[in-house]
């Protein structure tokens, strides 16, 4: 026996073999490390960008607000300049003598001050001529013999040269000696030679104070600055009276307005810092608003968030280290690696929850349990507008939304209860030993009110709400399929029965979902075959019962089975997406119809929430009224409370846009929802319909007659119309006519008929 055969010791190769085998894995280990060094590096850039963007939207959002709170202020000096000059216009004055005869009264002091008392940021409403001269001042009266033709606005406006506005920097007020903002309103003679201006002053530390109470942290900086790079206002550091050059100002515009400009600013622009900015204009004037914070403060912030994932990344180096030391003196550490790799393929990523993968395997595992399967209860969650949160406030809102939603839910469960997320924001849960019915709409209710609870992620306080499907076993399916497609479509129904609520499955649902399906097919062979028409209901003047316009509305003619409700296909639309080329025909063919209306009659159009995303609603509205040629006015658009709830800024930009084309927003349904008096707060509706559910109710209930009261009194207040909708008995007509609606609408005054009845209406009140 040679020396490397004897007991005890190892052949020789057996060590060369180990020495090798450990060299590979210190050789890994090396790989392994300076991958997690390279991957953390990569990962530290990416989080880091992504919270520079994260910033960056905050920012734009802020600017958003502010921008249209700060139009808001500066709009309504607009209009009350507007309507000065469209008096001054009416009278047809030619000349400084006739100007200072009609418009240096008295009377016209009076209404310069009244139309500016209830605009505290307002200092004074001026009327000046040609030659500079005060002729009326809604300060003092008498007019005081003060000449302004050296100020900057006189001196540009007079020239005739440029827009007919112009906003001033920040100057003393001769009168007050407070810092003011000018924005002064040319108007010429019919000739066209400049007649004057009207001078609106408003005090700058109303813009600084309002924009001191938003807090962007220690570098936080909030600015209005026109368009040539003027700082009119700022917060903190007041920008004072023409504080910067010419050259200054060259470089705050071409930083902020010019084509380079990627939402970051140099330092020595606006301040001694380099800014990440937001820069949203103020409706269609020459100024903006910028929002900034400094990149040395975000970078403060995102590495605090970073240095977490630095010291994990050591401690995972380390981690790799010891474990191949561990590795190289035990193998087994493979086999804790193997059951790793199981158990991680079985887990939520983001949620910690087991996936669909592991829920599967638990569902046969209770199925085919020994000797006979335990009845259980299979839950399928599903969170109500979980897409609008992510649309509105980002899919890193919507994924901390997902954690606490599963953290809720985990927290609660029973030992017979076990959760899984099957991905998106669906989840299911399995509760064993329950096989009725009211034993599984009662947990079900439990955890609807559980997730009912707002949450509370960063700045923003988000509404809850999920929609529950039941299936039992075994009684609603014997196999994992049947029971996963029969909770599904109990989840389905919870969902178009209004939501918030628990559906146990029931045969008639699957009969429903198949006629469902069938509804959609046919419904699009409506579409292609033309079987869907309007028709046109009349709406009357409450006081003289003259014909006012028509509501325009859908209707769907099957061969065989007749006339489809609204309330059946409209829906089925609106899920599938035809609603997109049935609104835009509905609109090109009530336009169509109302055109040969006579000109003070108008149509009113609904349009579904679905044809508000994106930009569909606005260019379908703009295509009808340029194919047709109706002017906007005579266009009503209604849209109902959740059409605002549920599709959030995209609703309300584009009936800004509305607006601005003279196109009345009809608000239908008003009074079924729960934040109807916030959207009459901040957004300009022009009607409200009471809803028919009102109207038929009013002549019995006392309540109900103190709701339509509460209705019409507040439409009054905001100067709305204010339609009530379904009238079909006299009572329910004098009723809501003693309660001061303007419009009415029902059976009892006009059915829809055809666009020829409508046309034959319209006449014969002409007539």
């Amino acid at each position: 026996m040679t020396t490397q055969d004897k007991p005890g010791r190892p052949p020789a190769g057996h060590h060369a073999h180990r020495a090798s085998g450990i060299w590979r894995l210190a050789m890994l280990a090396a790989l392994l490390i300076a991958a997690v060094i390279v991957a953390t590096f990569v990962l530290l850039r990416s989080l880091n960008a992504d919270g520079v963007k994260e910033r960056q939207r905050e920012l734009e959002n802020l600017a958003l607000t502010l921008a249209e709170q700060t139009a808001r202020a500066i709009q309504s000096l607009v209009i009350i300049q507007g309507d000065i000059i469209d008096q001054i216009e009416t009278l047809k004055i030619d000349t400084a003598a006739e100007l200072a005869t009609s418009m240096g009264t008295q009377s016209v002091h009076q209404m310069m001050r009244e139309k500016i008392s209830g605009l505290p940021y307002l200092d004074a409403i001026t009327l000046i001529d040609q030659t500079g001269r005060l002729i009326n001042f809604s300060r003092y009266w008498p007019i005081p013999a003060v000449i302004v033709s050296d100020r900057d606005y006189f001196k540009s406006l007079s020239t005739l040269k440029g827009p007919p506005m112009f906003i001033s920097e920040p100057v003393p007020n001769r009168g007050t000696g407070t810092l003011t903002i000018y924005l002064a309103h040319r108007f010429t003679a019919p000739d066209g030679h400049f007649l004057g201006l009207v001078l609106g002053a408003m005090e700058q530390s109303y813009f600084e104070r309002f924009y001191s109470t938003i807090n962007l942290g220690a570098d936080g900086l909030i600015a209005l600055v026109r368009s040539d790079g003027a700082l009119l206002a700022r917060s903190p550091e007041s920008a004072g009276v023409a504080p910067r050059g010419a050259a200054a100002r060259h470089q705050v515009a071409g930083a902020l307005f010019g084509r380079a400009f990627k939402g970051r600013v140099a330092a020595g622009t606006l301040d001694a810092e380099a800014r990440i900015a937001a820069v949203h204009q103020i409706g269609d004037l020459p100024l903006a608003v910028v929002v900034s914070d400094s990149t040395r403060s975000i970078g403060t912030i995102i590495w605090g968030r970073l240095m977490p994932i630095a010291i994990a990344a050591g401690l995972l180096c380390l981690t790799i280290a010891l474990v191949s030391y561990s590795v190289a003196r035990h193998i087994l550490g493979e086999r804790a690696f193997a059951d790793a790799q199981h158990a991680a393929a079985r887990k939520d990523p983001l949620t910690g929850l087991p996936n669909r993968l592991a829920f599967g395997e638990r569902m046969e595992m209770l199925i085919a349990a020994p000797p006979a399967p335990a009845p259980f209860a299979l839950f399928f969650l599903d969170l109500d507008y979980f897409k609008s949160v992510n649309d509105t406030l980002g899919h890193d809102i919507g994924d901390s939304m997902l954690t606490r939603v599963a953290d809720r839910i985990s927290r609660r469960l029973g030992p017979d209860v076990s959760v899984a997320r099957l991905g998106g924001d669906e989840f299911a849960i399995v509760h064993e030993n329950m096989a009725d019915d009211a034993r599984a709409i009662d947990f079900a209710e439990q955890v609807i009110r559980l997730l009912q609870e707002p949450y509370a992620i960063g700045a923003h306080r988000i509404a809850g709400g999920c929609s529950v499907g039941i299936a039992l076993f075994p009684r609603d399916g014997e196999d994992l399929a049947s029971l996963l497609k029969n909770a599904d479509l109990a989840l389905y129904r919870s969902k178009t029965d209004g939501r918030g609520i628990a559906r146990v499955f029931q045969e008639e649902m699957e009969r429903s979902a198949r006629e469902r399906r069938q509804l959609e097919l046919e419904l699009h062979a409506a579409w292609r075959d033309r079987q869907l028409y309007l028709v046109y209901q009349p709406i009357f003047e409450a006081t003289s019962g003259t014909l006012a316009g028509f509501e325009a509305l859908a209707r769907w003619k099957h061969p065989q089975r007749g006339n489809i409700p609204p309330d059946v296909f409209i829906p089925v639309a609106e899920e599938t997406g035809l609603i997109l080329p049935i609104g835009a025909w509905a609109l090109m063919e009530a336009c169509h119809t109302a055109a040969y209306w006579p000109s003070h009659l108008f149509v009113s159009v609904n349009l579904s929430a679905v044809q508000f995303r994106g930009t569909q609603a606005f260019h379908q509205v703009r295509a009808a009224l340029d194919a047709s040629g109706l002017s906007p006015d005579r266009l009503e658009i209604e849209i109902t409370e959740s059409t605002l709830l549920h599709e959030g800024p995209a609703v309300r930009a584009t009936l800004d846009q509305f607006r601005e084309e003279g196109i009345t927003i009809s608000l239908d349904d008003f009074g079924t929802g729960y934040s109807s008096l916030k959207y009459l707060q901040t957004l300009r509706i022009g009607r409200i319909k009471v809803d028919r559910s009102f109207v038929a109710e009013v002549e019995h209930s006392s309540e109900t007659r103190a709701i339509v009261h509460a209705i019409t009194s507040l439409a009054q207040a905001l100067s709305l119309m204010c339609t009530a909708e379904g009238i079909e008995t006299e009572a329910q007509r004098q009723i809501m006519l003693a309660e001061g609606c303007s419009h009415l609408q029902g059976f009892l005054l006009g059915r829809p008929g055809t666009a020829e009845d409508a046309l034959r209406l319209a006449l014969a009140d002409v007539v």
